[in-house]
């Protein structure tokens, strides 16, 4: 008979809380240990990893049922990390919790549910996690053209639902001042963030004159703001409030409602040099340090620039493990600029065969895109999109790399589930290497090379709006030099 995922998990479940002990009825645990365990449906690993406020993490072994237990008798409250290759999700964690969830790999944030003494708050935090994107995605559509009248109605109509549910929940079960303080500013810092992605995206589009139609109490919310709360510091919303409130303050302040790419440096040292004068906090001031500078070389093409920024970034940053860090990605981001020789990798065909990477490039352009098993919407979606673009311009390769490691079994058979052309598939030999060398940050990435094996942009989005016409454009380029090169042959012969 069918069993819901809602009753496996309490049949799976039931006996643990037993053994925990007594539970409260205002959810409030009354025990000596902490205890976290569940179920991971379809999963990647044979375990997952809890990353503590200290950034420290436990790995915990997943049983023959896909199964995991983890005790703890020294825990501090806080926001903690948990980690299941390659998603991962926040958990707010008391001492003496029982916490207890389900997730299914295949739609992980929207299949994950708890129970226990700790669920009714992490059902709220990953409800408010989902609920922030999805505003988020809303604002994006069409909000950044509002009026700042239209826009503060509808964001504090959408604010005064939360805090409403917020209120319900916290009459309910009578929440920690600490699990107040978490759940509020899940939900309370986005609303902030938004604000302030809107000032600056707004006159964007329109122009920085216009600001005198902003209402004097806009940014009133900044003077409760606190840029060194260690509490949040790992709370999704709070970074994301802090990222924007810095690129908004570099946009008014330093662009003065200019474009940032008629100033990229100076736009981005000004935000280095604003964190390190308004945080003092170490591992907050390191996370948006360190973010500032990586966006920066993972976008720029212009090696000159990238220098300028890694040598401020080095100058205002005390963390050395990021430093090295930085450093490291600097250089490798620079290897790959256009004109650069592309490295040349060993490859696995899905024949078992190895190749060198070079001896693929056969036709005028060539398109390396990647993928995971890990991400299978994602490795559809790539596979798709690149059968589209190959179909409209036959003059380009479009190469397939699996990047993950020791899986081939594993790839080989998603290539036949998913009737992929294993002519176009290979995976990397040397993953880590590999992943490193081309600076695989984000899968969207695209690789374009020519025949002769030098780079063209190794900074593509196969799913930007603008990747057709930079197919267009490097076709084009192409055969212009080409036409230039029997131009010059011809004027060469007697």
């Amino acid at each position: 008979m069918f069993k819901s995922p809602l009753k496996l998990l309490f049949l799976f479940i039931t006996p643990l809380i037993f053994c925990f002990g007594c539970i409260g009825s205002n959810d409030t645990p009354k025990r000596e240990y902490t205890y976290i365990g569940g179920e991971v449906v379809n999963p990647n690993a044979d375990y997952i990893i809890l990353f503590s406020e200290r950034g420290i993490g436990d790995t915990v072994k997943l049983d023959t049922n896909n199964r995991f237990l983890y005790k703890t008798k020294d825990i501090e409250n806080g926001v903690y990390s948990f980690k299941h290759n390659p998603e991962n999700q926040l958990l707010l964690i008391e001492k003496g919790d029982s916490l207890l969830l389900r997730l299914n790999t295949f739609e992980f944030d929207e299949s994950l549910v708890f129970t226990g003494d700790g669920a009714k708050k992490n059902n709220f935090l990953i409800e408010s996690f989902l609920q922030n994107e999805e505003e988020r995605n809303q604002l994006q559509q069409s909000g950044f053209r509002m009026d700042p009248q239209a826009f503060i109605k509808q964001q504090d109509s959408l604010y005064k639902i939360r805090l409403k549910e917020f209120k319900r929940l916290n009459k309910k079960i009578k929440l920690s001042e600490f699990s107040q303080k978490i759940l509020k500013a899940s939900f309370e810092y986005d609303y902030y963030a938004r604000y302030e992605l809107y000032h600056y995206r707004h006159y964007g589009i329109t122009d920085l004159t216009e600001i005198k139609d902003l209402p004097s109490t806009f940014f009133d919310y900044r003077k409760q703001i606190d840029f060194n709360d260690t509490d949040l510091k790992r709370l999704y919303s709070y970074n994301r409030f802090l990222n924007h409130y810095f690129t908004n303050a570099a946009y008014v302040n330093h662009a003065k409602g200019k474009s940032f790419y008629q100033d990229p440096v100076g736009n981005t040292n000004y935000k280095l040099q604003l964190v390190d004068s308004v945080v003092t906090e170490p591992y907050i001031k390191n996370n948006m340090q360190r973010g500032i500078t990586a966006r920066f070389l993972l976008d720029s093409r212009n090696e000159e620039y990238s220098e300028e920024v890694l040598n401020y970034y080095l100058k205002v940053s005390s963390n050395e493990p990021s430093q090295k860090d930085m450093i490291k990605l600097a250089n490798a981001t620079n290897k790959l600029k256009p004109g650069s020789k592309v490295p040349n990798q060993a490859l696995i065909t899905s024949d078992g065969e190895e190749i060198n990477l070079i001896s693929l490039l056969n036709k005028p352009v060539t398109a390396l895109y990647f993928w995971s098993l890990d991400d299978i919407n994602h490795s559809i979606k790539a596979h798709k999109t690149a059968l589209y673009y190959s179909k409209l311009y036959p003059q380009i390769d479009f190469i397939a790399v699996n990047i993950n490691d020791e899986e081939t079994k594993n790839w080989q058979g998603m290539i036949k589930r998913y009737n992929y052309n294993p002519l176009t598939e290979y995976e990397f030999k040397h993953p880590k290497c590999a992943t490193e060398e081309f600076v695989i940050y984000n899968k969207e990435k695209v690789v374009l090379i020519d025949e002769s094996g030098y780079i063209i942009d190794a900074h593509a989005n196969l799913f930007s709006p603008i990747f057709e016409t930079q197919l267009i454009n490097t076709l084009r380029n192409y055969k212009n030099s080409k036409e230039k090169a029997a131009t010059q042959l011809t004027a060469a012969l007697p």
